[in-house]
Protein backbone atom coordinates (compact mmCIF):
# COMPACT_ATOMS: atom_id res chain seq x y z
CA UNK A 1 0.00 0.00 0.00
CA UNK A 2 1.46 3.59 -1.07
CA UNK A 3 -0.37 6.29 0.83
CA UNK A 4 -2.35 6.20 3.79
CA UNK A 5 -5.08 9.37 4.08
CA UNK A 6 -6.53 10.01 7.32
CA UNK A 7 -10.07 11.36 7.46
CA UNK A 8 -13.14 11.12 8.36
CA UNK A 9 -15.86 8.73 7.13
CA UNK A 10 -17.27 11.07 4.41
CA UNK A 11 -16.77 13.57 1.75
CA UNK A 12 -15.76 16.41 3.20
CA UNK A 13 -12.06 18.15 2.72
CA UNK A 14 -10.80 14.74 2.20
CA UNK A 15 -12.62 13.81 -1.37
CA UNK A 16 -10.93 16.11 -3.24
CA UNK A 17 -7.43 14.47 -2.13
CA UNK A 18 -9.57 10.98 -2.85
CA UNK A 19 -10.14 12.02 -6.36
CA UNK A 20 -6.71 13.39 -7.19
CA UNK A 21 -4.84 9.40 -5.84
CA UNK A 22 -7.67 7.97 -7.77
CA UNK A 23 -7.09 10.14 -11.15
CA UNK A 24 -3.19 9.46 -10.48
CA UNK A 25 -3.29 6.17 -10.45
CA UNK A 26 -1.94 5.80 -6.85
CA UNK A 27 -2.56 3.42 -4.22
CA UNK A 28 -3.69 4.42 -0.83
CA UNK A 29 -5.75 3.69 2.70
CA UNK A 30 -8.45 5.36 3.28
CA UNK A 31 -8.57 5.39 6.54
CA UNK A 32 -11.95 6.75 8.46
CA UNK A 33 -11.20 8.38 11.44
CA UNK A 34 -13.94 7.75 14.26
CA UNK A 35 -14.08 11.16 16.48
CA UNK A 36 -14.56 9.36 19.78
CA UNK A 37 -12.48 6.58 19.35
CA UNK A 38 -9.61 7.20 17.01
CA UNK A 39 -8.64 11.41 16.69
CA UNK A 40 -8.26 11.67 20.22
CA UNK A 41 -5.60 9.36 19.85
CA UNK A 42 -4.56 11.20 16.90
CA UNK A 43 -4.46 14.36 18.78
CA UNK A 44 -2.34 13.50 21.81
CA UNK A 45 0.28 12.09 19.32
CA UNK A 46 0.96 15.82 18.90
CA UNK A 47 2.47 17.79 16.08
CA UNK A 48 4.28 15.28 14.76
CA UNK A 49 1.28 13.24 13.78
CA UNK A 50 -1.26 16.27 13.05
CA UNK A 51 0.34 19.33 13.30
CA UNK A 52 -2.52 21.55 14.23
CA UNK A 53 -4.72 18.53 15.54
CA UNK A 54 -7.10 18.79 12.96
CA UNK A 55 -7.59 16.36 9.21
CA UNK A 56 -6.96 15.89 6.61
CA UNK A 57 -3.56 14.07 7.08
CA UNK A 58 -1.90 12.03 4.50
CA UNK A 59 0.89 9.88 5.32
CA UNK A 60 3.73 9.32 2.50
CA UNK A 61 5.69 6.93 3.86
CA UNK A 62 7.46 8.43 7.41
CA UNK A 63 6.49 11.49 5.86
CA UNK A 64 3.28 13.64 7.31
CA UNK A 65 1.36 16.40 5.74
CA UNK A 66 -1.97 18.15 7.01
CA UNK A 67 -4.01 21.02 5.34
CA UNK A 68 -6.05 19.70 2.17
CA UNK A 69 -4.70 22.54 -0.32
CA UNK A 70 -1.11 21.68 0.57
CA UNK A 71 -1.76 17.75 0.33
CA UNK A 72 -3.14 18.62 -3.17
CA UNK A 73 -0.66 20.78 -4.16
CA UNK A 74 2.22 18.27 -2.86
CA UNK A 75 0.38 15.68 -4.68
CA UNK A 76 0.42 17.45 -7.79
CA UNK A 77 3.79 18.34 -7.32
CA UNK A 78 5.68 14.91 -6.98
CA UNK A 79 3.16 13.20 -9.71
CA UNK A 80 3.84 15.85 -12.29
CA UNK A 81 0.59 17.38 -12.45
CA UNK A 82 1.95 20.84 -11.25
CA UNK A 83 3.14 23.27 -14.07
CA UNK A 84 7.20 23.83 -14.49
CA UNK A 85 7.08 27.13 -14.96
CA UNK A 86 6.73 29.04 -11.76
CA UNK A 87 4.24 31.52 -12.53
CA UNK A 88 1.89 28.75 -13.76
CA UNK A 89 2.91 26.69 -10.67
CA UNK A 90 1.77 29.30 -8.59
CA UNK A 91 -1.70 30.28 -10.12
CA UNK A 92 -2.35 26.41 -10.03
CA UNK A 93 -2.09 26.63 -6.29
CA UNK A 94 -3.81 29.98 -5.79
CA UNK A 95 -6.47 27.80 -7.73
CA UNK A 96 -6.58 25.41 -5.29
CA UNK A 97 -6.84 28.24 -2.52
CA UNK A 98 -9.46 29.41 -4.48
CA UNK A 99 -11.64 25.83 -4.16
CA UNK A 100 -10.82 26.36 -0.38
CA UNK A 101 -12.43 29.60 -0.15
CA UNK A 102 -15.20 28.45 -1.98
CA UNK A 103 -15.85 25.19 0.20
CA UNK A 104 -15.65 27.50 3.46
CA UNK A 105 -18.42 29.19 1.94
CA UNK A 106 -20.26 26.04 1.04
CA UNK A 107 -19.98 24.56 4.77
CA UNK A 108 -21.64 27.79 6.00
CA UNK A 109 -24.74 26.65 3.99
CA UNK A 110 -24.95 23.57 6.03
CA UNK A 111 -26.18 24.54 9.39
CA UNK A 112 -29.45 23.36 9.79
CA UNK A 113 -31.32 26.66 11.53
CA UNK A 114 -34.18 28.90 10.73
CA UNK A 115 -31.83 30.93 8.88
CA UNK A 116 -30.73 28.07 6.54
CA UNK A 117 -33.07 29.02 3.72
CA UNK A 118 -32.07 32.74 3.91
CA UNK A 119 -28.27 31.77 3.49
CA UNK A 120 -28.35 29.33 0.64
CA UNK A 121 -31.04 31.93 -1.13
CA UNK A 122 -28.03 34.74 -0.74
CA UNK A 123 -25.44 32.07 -1.80
CA UNK A 124 -27.15 31.60 -5.13
CA UNK A 125 -27.50 35.33 -5.55
CA UNK A 126 -24.61 37.17 -4.44
CA UNK A 127 -21.54 34.47 -4.17
CA UNK A 128 -22.61 31.61 -6.80
CA UNK A 129 -23.52 33.89 -9.87
CA UNK A 130 -22.33 37.03 -9.17
CA UNK A 131 -18.78 35.84 -7.39
CA UNK A 132 -17.91 32.05 -8.26
CA UNK A 133 -19.15 30.96 -11.56
CA UNK A 134 -17.25 34.37 -12.97
CA UNK A 135 -14.27 33.55 -11.71
CA UNK A 136 -13.66 30.09 -13.02
CA UNK A 137 -15.16 31.04 -16.59
CA UNK A 138 -13.08 33.86 -16.60
CA UNK A 139 -9.95 31.84 -15.75
CA UNK A 140 -10.74 28.84 -17.93
CA UNK A 141 -11.38 31.95 -20.77
CA UNK A 142 -8.01 33.28 -20.00
CA UNK A 143 -6.39 29.93 -20.15
CA UNK A 144 -7.54 29.70 -23.57
CA UNK A 145 -10.21 27.90 -23.15
CA UNK A 146 -8.32 24.34 -22.70
CA UNK A 147 -10.53 22.66 -20.60
CA UNK A 148 -8.53 22.81 -17.68
CA UNK A 149 -7.73 25.78 -15.61
CA UNK A 150 -3.51 26.50 -15.96
CA UNK A 151 -1.90 25.40 -18.59
CA UNK A 152 -2.80 22.46 -21.46
CA UNK A 153 -2.92 19.59 -19.27
CA UNK A 154 -4.69 18.50 -15.84
CA UNK A 155 -3.49 20.05 -12.64
CA UNK A 156 -4.27 19.85 -9.27
CA UNK A 157 -6.44 22.75 -9.46
CA UNK A 158 -9.04 21.15 -11.98
CA UNK A 159 -9.66 18.66 -9.25
CA UNK A 160 -9.76 20.89 -6.23
CA UNK A 161 -11.96 23.34 -8.23
CA UNK A 162 -14.04 20.15 -9.85
CA UNK A 163 -14.72 18.41 -6.15
CA UNK A 164 -16.48 21.59 -4.62
CA UNK A 165 -18.56 21.98 -7.65
CA UNK A 166 -19.72 19.02 -7.48
CA UNK A 167 -20.56 19.55 -4.02
CA UNK A 168 -22.40 22.19 -4.35
CA UNK A 169 -24.56 21.42 -7.10
CA UNK A 170 -25.70 18.56 -6.05
CA UNK A 171 -26.33 19.69 -2.43
CA UNK A 172 -27.48 23.16 -2.80
CA UNK A 173 -31.06 23.92 -4.35
CA UNK A 174 -30.78 26.01 -7.75
CA UNK A 175 -27.17 25.73 -7.57
CA UNK A 176 -25.98 24.57 -11.73
CA UNK A 177 -23.96 25.95 -14.37
CA UNK A 178 -26.79 27.98 -16.70
CA UNK A 179 -24.82 31.46 -16.70
CA UNK A 180 -21.81 29.55 -17.20
CA UNK A 181 -21.97 27.29 -19.64
CA UNK A 182 -17.97 27.35 -19.92
CA UNK A 183 -17.94 25.89 -16.25
CA UNK A 184 -20.52 23.21 -16.98
CA UNK A 185 -18.15 22.05 -20.05
CA UNK A 186 -15.20 21.87 -17.62
CA UNK A 187 -17.40 20.28 -15.02
CA UNK A 188 -18.45 17.29 -17.38
CA UNK A 189 -14.84 16.65 -19.00
CA UNK A 190 -13.45 16.65 -15.45
CA UNK A 191 -16.37 13.86 -14.60
CA UNK A 192 -15.79 11.81 -17.39
CA UNK A 193 -11.95 11.41 -17.53
CA UNK A 194 -11.43 6.93 -17.41
CA UNK A 195 -10.49 7.33 -13.74
CA UNK A 196 -12.36 10.04 -12.49
CA UNK A 197 -15.33 8.41 -13.89
CA UNK A 198 -14.52 4.99 -12.47
CA UNK A 199 -13.78 6.10 -9.04
CA UNK A 200 -17.31 8.33 -8.86
CA UNK A 201 -18.99 5.42 -9.90
CA UNK A 202 -17.32 2.74 -7.36
CA UNK A 203 -18.29 1.98 -4.18
CA UNK A 204 -15.32 3.28 -2.44
CA UNK A 205 -17.08 6.51 -2.70
CA UNK A 206 -18.41 7.71 0.33
CA UNK A 207 -21.82 9.79 1.03
CA UNK A 208 -21.50 13.50 1.73
CA UNK A 209 -22.57 14.89 4.42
Amino acid sequence: MGYRLFYWPFRGRGEQIRLLLNELGQEYEDVHVDKERDFPTLRRQGPGTLYFGSVPMLKDGDFRLVQGPVIMNYLGRKHGLMPDEPGEAARAEAMVLGAEDMRMAYFRLLRDDERSEQRKSRFLELEWRERWLPAWDGLLEINGDRGFLVGPSLTQADVAVWDVLDAIVTRIDGAGFAESGRVGEFYESISTRPAMAAYLASDRRLAMR
